[in-house]
């Protein structure tokens, strides 16, 4: 009896370590690009390639073109954006009429979509497809179109047209919604779309030159619209805005002036703050604010602009033809924490 009991002891303390040994084991990274930061550059607009800086978490391996070494060949010119969807990586490349899906934590590439993509921008998902916005031709206001792909062919099936210069792209559902800058920066609407049949729901109305765009907590869709500056060949300033819009009814909840000389280039939503960047600064407020901060919290040169894990990322482009910077701040204290220098044209920032 008692020889009974101490075996069984034994098999409960052995399943009991291997139980707490198992718990407490490490989790492995999925490639050489996990736990860090991805910085897209986009290049030289002619005969020049985007690239790929990595930088980790801790800040300590940084390594620039990291899809060319993976690879063994260059993305192209010029490199937009890039949208994940689970493991994948699709890399929207703007002047080579192209998206390549490589692994978004190892770049290894797995195929790229060449056919009936033309100036494409940006990237969403949703009904298990994937949305990207086409400029076509900048000389012509008709054929722009939204290119549906379908994930498990990677073919475009279908086109859906939409009104002049489609930019940013967000999923909330099962509903697309896109913002339309104009082919030239003339454009004033948002697009609802219906992801599961491909139709327009709606065209909504909003600021001049709507861009980004965020889903707030509350569900409502948040568009920035940079509107115009005042310069000789546009002699008359044209005010941007902060869009509200009701998903359920997409109509116009609320509409938020910018002052006078405030042109936004960036949107973010972080734990329930929004943070604006105009070319020179970074300004912060609550999403449920209703009025515009008229003090930037850090005040630099913005290209992009991302924030995440409490902390604030922005590019610089510097002159376009040197190399760029990624500089990183403390998002409590504004406090620069580290500065990066990284490639041609660096514009968005991604996190593994």
């Amino acid at each position: 009896m008692n020889i009974k009991k101490r075996v069984i002891a034994s098999i409960f303390s052995i399943t009991l370590l291997a139980s707490c040994s198992s718990s407490e084991d490490p989790i492995l990274p999925k490639g050489d690009y996990d736990n860090g930061i991805l910085v897209t550059n986009e290049g030289a607009f002619s005969g020049g390639t985007g690239t790929i800086n990595y930088i980790s978490d801790d800040f300590s391996t940084t390594e620039t073109k990291v899809y060319d070494k993976v690879n063994g060949e260059s993305i192209g010119t010029v490199l937009q954006s890039i949208g994940f969807n689970d493991d994948d990586a699709y890399l929207v490349v703007n002047v080579a009429n192209k998206v390549i899906i490589a692994d978004r934590y190892t770049m290894k590439k797995s195929t790229e979509i060449t056919s009936d993509l033309n100036n494409p921008r940006y990237i969403a998902f949703a009904n298990n497809k994937a949305f990207v916005t086409n400029w076509g031709s900048g000389f012509d206001a008709t054929d722009d179109y939204i290119a549906v792909i379908n994930l498990t062919s990677n073919i475009v099936e279908a086109k859906i047209s939409v009104i002049e210069g489609p930019e940013q792209i967000i999923a909330n559902g099962n509903t697309i919604y896109v913002s339309h800058k104009g082919g030239f920066g003339s454009g004033s609407s948002v697009t609802a779309i219906n992801a599961s049949d491909n139709s327009v729901i709606k065209n909504i109305s909003v600021g001049s030159i709507p861009d980004e765009m965020v889903l707030d907590s509350s569900g409502n869709l948040l568009v920035s619209c940079e509107g115009k500056a005042q310069t000789q060949w546009n002699p008359t300033e044209e005010l941007g805005s902060l869009v509200k819009i009701n998903t359920a009814t997409n109509d116009i909840a609320s509409t938020m002036p910018f002052a006078s000389g405030f042109h936004p280039n960036n949107l973010v939503l972080s734990d329930g703050n929004l943070f604006i960047s105009t070319a020179t600064g970074v300004f912060k407020m609550s999403e449920n604010a209703s009025t515009i901060p008229s003090t930037a919290i850090i005040t630099t040169t913005v290209g992009g602009l991302s924030v995440n894990d409490n902390k604030i990322y922005v590019t610089d482009v510097k002159d376009f033809q040197s190399e760029g910077t990624l500089t990183i701040f403390d998002a409590n204290t504004n406090a620069e924490l580290k500065e990066f220098t990284v490639g041609l044209i660096p514009r968005k920032i991604y996190f593994n």
